[in-house]
């Protein structure tokens, strides 16, 4: 089964999954942030009961149910290639990678899937304190689904809570609360969630400036960039505590990885941790040192003798 495998195919399957991917990847942060600027809005329209609070909620909820639809049918392709293009990966750890991807189909995407047609269909239909419950469900069920991805996905970066079994040749989970409390899975989701928060807060801003430039709804403008302003305020400073934690779990669970992020390509001590430095050292010793730069002598100094 694993003797001479098609290399093409192999090339073929990752480019498919790969291009998949990255095309689900643009619109699932907006969804994560966007989600919750909606519902911020649509609470403050069920608080003081503005009709222009409710035409700003609807104009933001449309441009979020087109990226949702997207990001909807780009993940169901996704769901699928793990069986069509990695079927021996997905059988080897599909006892431990299945059970995330399992809740988060039947838990966060089916609460999501339910509570949106109530959202976007079920204006003077239902009562405004079940839409409003309905959206903030929508918004919730959207961010639960990122936790159950990122789960998986971590499990592949720090496998925990599993042993294998030679019997059957397959890995085994033994402990579910390993897998979802992962260090990397808690790092991967607080970082994912606070950068899309800042992704719908800048989506928000930018579309609000253009209206201001050019002078069209701009009370619309005005409200909507003082909700995303606040949020997305909020959200980068959140980014920021999360994206360092996430590299100190990095650095601690994979640090080859890490290094590699920081282009350090050869192991040594104190290193900086900036990837810019790192190249701009390794360049500025190649063309002062020549060949001796690619020797095992660091590149931090000047060679001690002389080179013929």
């Amino acid at each position: 089964m694993f003797e001479n495998p098609d290399l093409a195919l192999v090339d073929w399957s990752r480019a498919q999954f790969a291009l998949t991917a990255i095309y689900h990847w643009l619109f699932v942060p907006l969804t994560l942030g966007l989600s919750f600027i909606v519902a911020i809005m649509e609470t403050i329209y069920y608080r003081n009961g503005g009709e222009e609070w409710k035409r700003m909620t609807k104009f933001w909820m449309t441009l979020f149910g087109i990226n949702f639809a997207i990001g909807v049918a780009t993940g169901i392709i996704l769901e699928f290639q793990f069986g069509t293009n990695w079927s021996n990966y997905s059988w080897f750890v599909g006892d431990i990678f299945g059970a995330p991807l399992a809740i988060e189909g039947i838990l966060a995407f089916f609460l999501e899937s339910t509570f949106v047609a109530v959202m976007f269909f079920g204006w003077n239909k239902v009562s405004k304190r079940f839409h409003l419950v309905s959206t903030w469900l929508v918004a919730i069920g959207a961010n639960l689904s990122a936790l159950w991805i990122l789960v998986a996905n971590a499990w592949m970066q720090n496998p925990v809570g599993m042993i294998f079994n030679p019997g059957t040749a397959r890995n085994e989970m033994i402990s579910f609360w390993d897998v979802l409390f992962n260090e990397v899975a808690v790092s991967k989701f607080l970082h994912t969630i606070s950068s899309g928060f800042l992704v719908g807060s800048m989506f928000v801003l930018g579309i609000s400036a253009w209206y201001l430039i050019s002078k069209r709804e701009e009370l619309l403008a005005k409200r909507s960039i003082l909700i995303a302003g606040i949020f997305g305020l909020l959200s980068s400073l959140l980014v920021a505590y999360t994206g360092d934690t996430s590299a100190r779990t990095l650095a601690k669970a994979q640090p080859v990885k890490f290094a590699a992020f920081e282009a350090l390509y050869d192991g040594t001590q104190n290193a900086d941790l900036v990837a810019a430095l790192n190249i701009l050292a390794a360049g500025h010793a190649v063309s002062a040192c020549g060949e001796l730069a690619l020797s095992g002598l660091s590149v931090k100094q000047e060679p001690t003798k002389a080179v013929a």
